[in-house]
């Protein structure tokens, strides 16, 4: 009988941290750190329960908002969204659309600025790796016949030309051992590089 009102404390002193951590996230000279703190703690798959769930949200509702504004950091924001979106499955269906459609317009901005900063290059540059043609081995079939050609990547004729893909704005975050990846790379048991797995 004892264990019922240690849970609720727990439970409650969660959703109050969680509160807090909203609260910073709102002010861009503590976002990086109030993120830090609950991409950290994404990490953790009980991070994802039911009784959790109203205060993730709504501290993922100010990430979404505000990520992309000046003094933020849209990065991390969206590497924030992306861990929680990995977990959708375990988050209410009207919750799970929310993260997904936040993820992916985040996902979109983020290339949108890569995409600005490349173009901002000075064109004289010198690319810093050979360019794929020069890096293409003279491959052939075991018999010596049939030497390897590269076939360029077509667009989809169906896609207006500059438009994006889901698939381009959402980077290796399908399932929940890449997220918890890249939530604590660490964490991961079968990590040699983690002294305690």
């Amino acid at each position: 009988m004892n264990t019922l009102p240690s849970m609720d404390r727990h439970i409650q002193q969660t959703n109050d941290r969680l509160l807090c951590i909203k609260q910073h996230l709102q002010n861009p000279a503590n976002f990086h750190s109030a993120a830090t703190e609950l991409l950290d703690w994404c990490g953790d798959p009980r991070a994802f329960q039911r009784p959790f769930e109203q205060s993730l949200m709504g501290c993922l509702t100010v990430v979404s908002r505000v990520a992309a504004q000046q003094g933020y950091d849209l990065d991390l924001g969206y590497r924030l969204l992306a861990v929680c979106a990995a977990n959708r499955d375990k988050f209410t269906p009207k919750s799970a659309a929310l993260l997904s459609s936040w993820c992916e317009e985040l996902g979109r901005l983020l290339l949108l600025r890569h995409q600005k900063n490349r173009q901002n290059e000075p064109q004289g540059k010198v690319p810093m790796q050979p360019s794929m043609s020069s890096m293409k081995p003279g491959l052939t079939h075991s018999d010596g016949s049939f030497p390897y050609d590269s076939v360029p990547w077509q667009q989809n004729t169906n896609q207006p030309p500059g438009s994006l893909s889901v698939v381009t704005t959402v980077w290796g975050v399908t399932n929940t051992s890449q997220s918890q990846v890249l939530g604590n790379p660490m964490a991961n048991s079968n990590n040699p590089m983690n002294p305690g797995g």
